[in-house]
């Protein structure tokens, strides 16, 4: 198959294929005659990767919040250590990172990191992390939680109701 007939196949891809391709790809990166090729096959996944995103953010964005946090979890269902880490601040609103980590046995701000990875993977069907205060960067775990220096974090209710739909419910 020509690099042509490659570029012009990879939007009717699967994830499989376009997986394929880009090692392929990248194990020609290094030779003389295919690195070019190779580069422009990477640069248009990646570009697909970016258009994918946009579209499905653009999507999910006209639905209710519920109805986000509910298709994020079924299009990728939560691991057990999600599920507990959900579970832990549903039933304990108020905590700091440190607290919901103790809960869960684990030290530090564990939860918190945890909290914020499973909210990052799930961004794009969710909607986008605003800045933290303190710092330069996203502030993931805020996508699914609120957090105040006087009264801990909390669940947002809307995410709290979809997260009953799923069976996680304050106990």
């Amino acid at each position: 198959m020509s690099v042509d007939a490659i570029l012009a196949a990879i939007p009717t891809m699967d994830a499989q294929k376009r997986a394929n391709i880009r090692n392929n790809a990248e194990a020609r990166l290094s030779h003389p005659s295919s690195g070019e090729d190779a580069r422009r096959v990477i640069n248009a996944l990646d570009a697909q990767i970016e258009l994918d995103a946009h579209v499905l953010s653009e999507q999910v964005s006209r639905l209710p919040i519920a109805r986000r946090v509910i298709e994020a979890f079924t299009h990728q269902p939560m691991s057990e250590t999600e599920r507990k880490i959900i579970q832990v601040l549903l039933d304990n609103p108020g905590l700091s990172s440190e607290g919901l980590s103790q809960k869960l046995g684990w030290g530090a701000q564990s939860w918190h990191m945890h909290f914020g990875e499973m909210c990052k993977k799930r961004e794009t069907r969710l909607w986008p992390a605003e800045n933290a205060v303190v710092r330069n960067a996203a502030f993931f775990s805020g996508i699914l939680a609120e957090w105040a220096e006087q009264s801990g974090w909390k669940m947002k209710p809307d995410v709290a109701e979809a997260f009953s739909g799923l069976g996680l419910k304050a106990k």
